[in-house]
């Protein structure tokens, strides 16, 4: 088994090669999987593809959830990581579920929180309660039909780089036990990582590529004001990979359709080297 294994999954809403569904190609043409080679060798890709093209709306998308988590599981057992490159951030949940660890932490690096649930959100779209879902605050019989066990506990969360959050979200990570560190509060992030690393046994790290400095990822739906440079995010990432027993890796939410220079696909695959420059000689934990 490679050290990293890619996971293309290139669906927006169960969609496909449509708006952030055309990210995940972008990444693999800009080099991803140079990025993440082992002893010369290329990572390995793994396709998703809709098992039933008729499939549409939740049902496409625990359809695609299900393969990546069946990925996700057969590449950790092989001694892999998993890499996901996914459209929309619901990916996590397929990508946890088949991480199928008791004790797992997430670092969520987003300019949003993704925290709302049904009743809080003021678009109802699934995409801005991802995070809600994973630490089941939301959508149980989601997680349940794609396979996820068991939601994870939010005071294993990292909400890292965020600089949008809805009326209600404040209140609510605050009474969640999620940590939250804003785009411009990342210094002295890496204690953090410490913390966490002593309360779990796997590590699950999304990073939307909103997080980013418009000026330096602009491939993207949002594109307010701020962000996180890009220099700092890369010594961020390398940090999670020196600290964390990451188990899988997930980039999700890349529109090149803003984009027709590649600048955020090369900004992810600078990202993907500065983590696979930082983990361990030894197989990912």
């Amino acid at each position: 088994m490679p050290r990293f294994v890619l996971i293309e999954a290139p669906f927006h809403m169960g969609l496909e090669d449509t708006a952030v569904g055309r990210g995940p190609s972008r990444f693999l043409q800009a080099g991803a999987d140079r990025a993440l080679e082992s002893d010369g060798v290329p990572a390995e890709v793994l396709h998703v593809r809709k098992r039933d093209a008729t499939t549409s709306g939740l049902d496409a998308i625990v359809d695609i959830n299900r393969q990546i988590r069946t990925a996700v599981r057969d590449t950790i057992a092989g001694g892999g990581c998993p890499v996901v490159l996914a459209g929309n951030c619901n990916s996590c949940l397929g990508t946890i579920g088949g991480m199928e660890s008791d004790r797992v932490g997430i670092v969520w690096l987003d300019a949003h929180g993704d925290f709302n649930t049904p009743e809080t959100s003021l678009s109802g779209a699934l995409e801005g309660m991802a995070l809600a879902a994973a630490v089941g605050h939301c959508h149980d019989d989601l997680r349940d039909r794609i396979g996820m066990e068991r939601p994870v506990d939010a005071h294993n969360v990292l909400l890292l780089g965020w600089r949008d959050l809805d009326p209600d979200e404040p209140a609510r990570l605050a009474n969640s036990g999620v940590t939250t560190r804003g785009a411009h509060e990342l210094s002295g992030a890496e204690s953090l990582l410490v913390e966490l690393r002593n309360r779990v046994d796997a590590v699950y790290v999304h990073l939307d590529v909103d997080c980013l400095d418009p000026s330096e990822s602009p491939g993207v739906n949002f594109r307010g004001p701020g962000g996180v440079p890009l220099d700092c995010a890369a010594e961020l990432l390398a940090a999670l990979a020196r600290e964390l027993p990451i188990a899988a890796i997930a980039i999700t939410n890349h529109n090149p359709d803003y984009d027709p220079a590649g600048k955020t696909a090369a900004a992810a695959v600078r990202l993907l080297q500065a983590m696979a420059s930082a983990f361990p000689s030894r197989a990912p934990r």
